[in-house]
């Protein structure tokens, strides 16, 4: 009866010596979490900002087939816009009419500050007006005049203003290959222009000035 009555005693106490070493142990086991390696590149970079353009910017670029960053002069293609479209009329001087030489001069007041003479020959045969033939010197800007074809005479009959990429605007009389007559685009390069074409003239503009010295 009293080994019945020893034995879960002594077991219970050998047990219990067991665990109080296994717990003081100074070789207990310890468990690490590995090491995370942080990438180099962990900083992202800054999104590129895209430019942002003007609704007038993209519309005569595509206009042109020129890039937007192309057209920096927003008071030019401003004063464009508002005028696209309006009727030629000889001798007319506003929005109900007007004539090449009027739309000229009232580009130049309106954009560049700058009074031009009142008709193309007058515009052509100014002191001020520094006259090349080479079309691959135009810059925006440029008067452009022209004279009837096949004819003896030198007779200025009509002047616009070069743009871009052999483009420029004028009042034209003339239907031509447009087949439109009013403030409209022309293509310089055009067979029907360029049997017109007499030369470009350059006034004395700030823009020049400020572009050359840069």
């Amino acid at each position: 009866m009293k080994k019945t009555i020893l034995l879960p005693f002594l077991f219970s106490l050998l047990l219990t010596a067991f665990l109080s070493s296994c717990g003081g142990s100074k070789n207990k086991l310890t468990i690490t979490q590995p090491e995370i390696e942080t990438p180099i590149d962990t900083v992202s970079e800054a999104p590129i900002q895209q430019p942002v353009f003007e609704p007038i910017q993209v519309k005569y670029a595509n206009l042109l087939n020129v890039a937007p960053t192309e057209l920096s002069n927003l008071k030019l293609y401003s004063f464009i816009d508002e005028w696209m479209g309006a009727p030629y009329l000889m001798g007319g001087e506003n929005m109900q009419g007007v004539d090449c030489s009027s739309f000229a001069q009232h580009l130049y007041v309106n954009v560049y500050d700058y009074l031009l003479e009142r008709t193309s020959t007058r515009q052509y045969d100014a002191e001020t007006t520094d006259k090349f033939i080479g079309q691959e010197f135009l810059k925006e800007g440029d008067l452009l005049f022209f004279k009837r074809p096949n004819v003896n005479d030198d007779e200025i009959t009509h002047v616009g203003i070069y743009l871009k990429n052999n483009k420029f605007i004028s009042a034209s009389g003339y239907n031509g290959p447009e087949n439109l007559r009013g403030v409209k685009l022309s293509d310089l390069t055009d067979e029907w222009w360029q049997e017109r074409f007499v030369c470009a003239g350059r006034k004395p503009l700030s823009i020049y000035i400020s572009n050359d010295s840069e």
